[in-house]
């Protein structure tokens, strides 16, 4: 199964202009690109050739996960001071996924093999897209309770400083992630494998 060493699915993110605040709207989506083969060789093949390209790692993948955040704030300023006033998050998530559709002489083992990947690739991404949203709401919190400053402009600064900071971590969150399945892809495929091949013998 030389698709398993294809697991470490990508993140790319793209940080909007604005100055990120609190949390207003979540978009997900999900698209899926073709994979064409009759045995896990060719599939492995047809993953390298057709999975989604990351610009991080300049490779391409089985999968991967566009996170964009984006957004605004206003502030409210009195005669000696200013605070965040109202804010408005945006997160964007794009999941990329392959999608096989099985020729008609594809053996059992090669279906289940592919299906026990393909659902692996999409808990991976799926816990990529949820990564994102717990740094969105710790973005959030951190942003509504900053101390409000001598003037607004001090105030700005003080927002994107937060921002950048959380968006930081967010990254760091999401790489220590991808390193800790690509340790354990293999003895993960292999228990998800062995579940799958118990459920069949069962039915």
């Amino acid at each position: 199964m030389r698709a398993a060493a294809w697991l470490l699915a990508g993140l790319v993110t793209t940080l909007g202009t604005g100055v990120v605040a609190h949390a207003a709207s979540i978009k997900e989506r999900t698209s899926y690109f073709a994979v064409r083969g009759s045995t896990l060789e060719e599939l492995d093949a047809d993953l390298q050739r057709a999975g989604p390209l990351v610009a991080a790692t300049g490779a391409r993948h089985p999968g991967a996960t566009e996170v964009r955040f984006d957004g605004s704030v206003s502030y409210r300023e009195t005669s000696s001071t200013c605070r965040v006033g109202k804010t408005d998050l945006r997160l964007d998530l794009n999941m990329m996924l392959p999608r096989w559709k099985a020729p008609r002489r594809v053996d059992a083992e090669t279906r289940l093999v592919w299906k026990t990947l393909e659902d692996d690739i999409r808990r991976h991404e799926k816990q990529h897209s949820a990564i994102a949203k717990t740094w969105l709401k710790k973005m959030e919190s951190a942003i509504r309770n900053l101390r409000p400053e001598r003037d607004c402009s001090a105030m700005e600064a003080r927002v994107n400083q937060v921002t950048k900071r959380y968006l930081a971590a967010h990254e760091r969150a999401q790489l220590e992630f991808d390193a800790k399945e690509g340790r354990e892809v293999n003895r993960r495929l292999q228990r998800a494998l062995v579940r799958n091949l118990e459920a069949m013998a069962a039915r």
